[in-house]
């Protein structure tokens, strides 16, 4: 039976969505991730976010980039949080998050390199630990970067 956009709608739209739960709908709900991150309910769009992480398909890391550029900083911090379920994070998609100007999606996304750390991203994480104006997030990026070592 497919999977339809309200079968996606009625897992996610709970206080607390069991992700695991939902990904187990199956690789149907990637399509209607994208549709929910795109649309104007900004709470359905942080959870289509997370549950794109959690679910590590090959789709996922487009539709992070795609929640990582939302207007709304509370998609993009919840990209960048379950942007640590992937196994295979980009250096572009880590660099949306490290770029971000609001300072929760920058620490989000120095949480997920603590996971995972693509290639090349090294220099982004040094830039944060020195020039951040947040000393948390530049505490935060100087652990980030002893764990590269």
């Amino acid at each position: 039976m497919p999977v339809t956009l309200q079968d996606v709608v009625r897992q996610l739209d709970r206080d607390e969505p069991d992700y695991e739960q939902a990904a187990q709908l199956g690789p149907e709900v990637l399509a209607h991730l994208r549709q929910l991150i795109q649309g104007s309910n900004i709470g359905l769009a942080a959870k289509a976010a997370c549950l794109a992480g959690t679910m590590n398909a090959d789709e996922s890391v487009p539709l992070l980039e795609l929640a990582a550029r939302h207007p709304d900083p509370v998609v993009r911090v919840a990209a960048a949080a379950s942007a640590k379920n992937l196994t295979n994070m980009t250096t572009s998609l880590a660099t949306i998050f490290l770029d971000d100007v609001d300072p929760g999606v920058r620490k989000w996304g120095l949480r997920s390199l603590e996971v995972t750390h693509p290639e090349g991203i090294e220099t982004k994480v040094e830039k944060i630990m020195n020039d951040d104006p947040d000393s948390g997030l530049r505490e935060q990026a100087r652990k980030v970067v002893e764990r590269m070592q």
